[in-house]
């Protein structure tokens, strides 16, 4: 049925319309990258670094506002807190890589974790946990203290 409607679609000259991506999937790919450019930063691949937070940039910027909203949770707040991030976690994130500086770099990635955290809790999505640390990961699956 969809693959009709998308010839039907081609055959009139139309652009087929674009399916609308998941809040979910959007978040998932944001955590990997996350997960990529920690793992990046603590091998000393700046670059590699860089590009993953190139592509989160563009998550949040581009796919985040045209997704879905969650059918769980709180998804009001969700707008303020990408805004927020955006123009907070990325420039902190972009300044630290550019200072090939391990330290740095491991205490914007925390902060950046922390707001993460913070989001996840507010919108009622508080089990998905991004570690503070570089290396783990995203999000935390490790086992929960008794």
């Amino acid at each position: 049925m969809l693959l009709g409607a998308l010839f039907a679609a081609c055959a009139r000259g139309e652009a087929p319309e674009a399916a609308q991506v998941d809040f979910g999937t959007v978040m998932a790919e944001i955590g990997r990258r996350f997960e990529l450019l920690g793992r990046a930063s603590l091998a000393g691949r700046y670059e590699l670094a860089d590009y993953q937070l190139g592509e989160l940039e563009e998550a949040f910027t581009e796919a985040l506002p045209h997704a879905s909203p969650p059918k769980e949770g709180h998804p009001e707040v969700l707008p303020p807190l990408v805004s927020g991030f955006v123009q907070t976690a990325i420039p902190d994130l972009r300044a630290a890589i550019a200072a090939h500086d391990r330290a740095t770099i491991d205490a914007a990635f925390a902060r950046t974790a922390t707001l993460c955290n913070r989001c996840h809790a507010e919108s009622g999505h508080g089990f998905i946990e991004v570690p503070t640390a570089a290396g783990r990961s995203v999000p935390s699956t490790e086992p929960v203290a008794p």
